[in-house]
């Protein structure tokens, strides 16, 4: 997004499914693009209250809703990051800092590499792990005990992706919970808030979700789930910054802390670190342990870590410079004349 002499960046949930890149763009320039140029540049929420008006009975009737919001977040991402250059500062300053950083736990542990990445969790400093499971009760049983005999005093946590039937669910978090795993993150089919209170009910095993979950009355409802402790939105997925904020403006009272969910680029990374710092509810920030050019080459002054937390960025706006190297290595070129 361009405003004022200052460009700024933003990031769109495409790593699944594997043609995801091609068809956001498609929806960003002849959806999106066309309905945000030459609007307020100063005010992100007010342009996503735009866009959602006009674009989400589209994806409704698409059937779609998914890459319609993804293409949405990417855009208010940008216009926030845009917001900060523009006033000079790191993005925190003008939302209010709440904290320097926020504690982070390790991802993308499991089913594979799990010992190596769980080391390299530890290296790292993190105190956390959050495994997938979701692959059948031998390889999941395997995957925990791989992390607690690479680290035993390791807190894990647990992903399975919405991988189980109700039935499934009661009997895997019930050994899941007897193996000291201290949350389950969407472990139902489709989601349900009801299958989620009925699942902890049974089993006791609290609960996190939300990555999925679109739209802020959704949202509001899902984080007010009995047994749930985290709700996860996605910048990327759930409505950039502006809609997790308005989120965490509804969490006092429902005993639900906002752990963002992340599993991609620097850029996404970026804003989620200053969501998590600038709102009273933050929990978690999560950090994918495995190896990802996209997020470790594209910045160039990386993410500290400290004491198993993530620093708040200090550079203008939310992203900062990027590498030109690696935006040379990285960039694919698009058909300009698609441009509006």
């Amino acid at each position: 997004m361009h405003a004022g002499g200052a460009i700024g960046i933003g990031e769109s949930w495409i790593n699944y499914p594997n043609w995801g890149a091609t068809e956001r763009l498609a929806t960003l320039l002849e959806g999106v693009a066309p309905l945000a140029l030459g609007r307020d540049a100063e005010d992100p929420g007010d342009v996503l209250d735009t866009l959602i008006t006009a674009l989400d009975g589209v994806g409704r009737q698409w059937g779609a809703r998914g890459p319609i919001w993804q293409a949405i977040s990417g855009l208010d991402i940008a216009l926030w990051d845009l917001k900060g250059r523009l006033a000079g500062v790191p993005l925190a300053a003008l939302i209010g800092p709440r904290r320097e950083s926020v504690p982070a736990y390790a991802s993308g542990v499991g089913p594979t590499k799990v010992r190596e990445l769980t080391e390299r969790a530890a290296e790292m400093g993190l105190g956390a792990v959050k495994t997938k499971v979701g692959f059948g009760a031998d390889t999941d049983r395997a995957t925990i005990a791989a992390v607690r005999e690479t680290a035993p005093d390791m807190r894990v946590f647990a992903d399975a992706n919405q991988a189980w039937t109700f039935e499934e669910a009661v009997e895997n978090a019930t050994w899941l919970r007897d193996a000291g795993v201290e949350w389950l993150e969407e472990p139902v089919s489709g989601d349900s808030p009801q299958d989620l209170v009925a699942l902890h009910e049974a089993t006791d095993m609290p609960l996190s979700g939300g990555e999925n979950v679109y739209g802020l009355e959704n949202l509001v409802r899902y984080a007010g789930t009995e047994g749930l402790i985290h709700v996860q939105p996605d910048v990327a997925k759930s409505g950039g910054l502006t809609i997790p904020l308005r989120l965490a403006e509804r969490l006092p009272g429902t005993g639900c802390a906002l752990s963002p969910h992340w599993y991609a680029g620097a850029i996404g990374l970026r804003a989620s670190i200053t969501l998590a710092t600038t709102v009273e509810q933050a929990g978690w920030i999560e950090l994918d342990v495995r190896d990802n050019p996209l997020r470790d080459a594209l910045v160039t002054d990386g993410f500290p870590l400290s004491d198993g937390a993530i620093s708040l960025p200090s550079a203008h706006g939310l992203v900062g410079d990027l590498d030109p190297d690696a935006v040379d290595r990285f960039q694919v070129q698009t058909d300009e004349r698609r441009l509006p």
